[in-house]
């Protein structure tokens, strides 16, 4: 079965170290493209810290889709309008809230372009500058709740990050989705935000089988979409639980166009571009 909808996620996966996109991934990207195939940029990051890549992949157009803030939404590419969006109620976030501060951590969410924090720790810095958004104290609860939240993002330490993980995803289930976007930041979404499962909302509303869709990603938070797609692919810095489940793993990382080498290689049988 031929690919048609190929879902990138971007931190080091479509992402250097220095946050850019190479010349490479965009000529693959653009390739992809010409040849019918639907692009879907599948991140953590919400949509104003997607907004410059996805103007430089020129892919705010009608028609194009968006997986944001690891699948609470699905946005128009061209708008950011949402299509499909899962939230936390004002309850349910204080209550969030309350459980992290217990546990001794601090939270972050992502409203109107900012990083609201309970603290502003170095980590909430690292965000900011990784994300673009700027990172700045919460508002009180009442009024920082009021109209739900997509996501909490606990940051910490790397090995209080993996314990945490341990003890909420136990403590959440069946309630939340518990995962790691990255080793020091843990995240609390809504039953049913994972990028694999907004991928099959999404790839059902364009009346295309799983089957025919291609995922690349690197990190925990991409697990599901690598899992769910007919071709699950991972660059060579993945994580070692991704490239087990990945059905093609390519021997460049991100920082030499991996996004490159498996566009063009799987999905578009061309074989290795030819620069990096």
């Amino acid at each position: 079965m031929d690919i048609a909808l190929i879902a990138l996620d971007l931190d080091d996966t479509l992402l250097r170290a220095d946050l850019s996109i190479s010349e490479a991934n965009r000529r693959a990207v653009a390739a992809a493209e010409e040849a019918g195939i639907e692009l879907v940029l599948a991140s953590g990051r919400s949509y104003p810290a997607m907004k410059k890549y996805i103007d430089f992949l020129g892919l705010g157009r009608p028609g194009n889709f968006l997986v944001c803030s690891n699948g609470a939404e699905i946005l128009d590419a061209e708008t950011g309008a949402a299509c499909d969006t899962l939230l936390f109620s004002p309850g349910e976030c204080r209550a969030i809230a309350a459980e992290i501060e217990a546990r001794g951590f601090e939270w972050q969410v992502y409203q109107d372009g900012k990083i609201y924090c309970s603290a502003l720790s170095p980590l909430a810095f690292l965000d900011e500058r990784l994300s673009g958004q700027k990172a700045v104290p919460a508002l009180p609860k009442d009024e920082m709740f009021a109209r739900g939240q997509l996501k909490f993002v606990i940051p910490g330490e790397e090995e209080d990050i993996a314990a945490l993980y341990r003890e909420l995803a136990e403590h959440y289930a069946g309630r939340a989705q518990v995962m790691t976007s990255k080793p020091y930041f843990l995240e609390i979404l809504p039953l049913g935000a994972d990028k694999g499962s907004a991928l099959g909302r999404l790839a059902a509303r364009l009346g295309i089988s799983m089957e025919a869709v291609m995922a690349v990603g690197d990190a925990m938070n991409d697990y599901s979409m690598i899992k769910a797609a007919g071709w699950g692919c991972a660059p060579a810095n993945a994580l070692a639980a991704i490239k087990a489940i990945a059905r093609v793993v390519s021997d460049r990382t991100n920082e030499e166009d991996a996004v490159a080498d498996l566009i063009l290689s799987v999905a578009l049988g061309k074989g290795r571009p030819g620069t990096r």
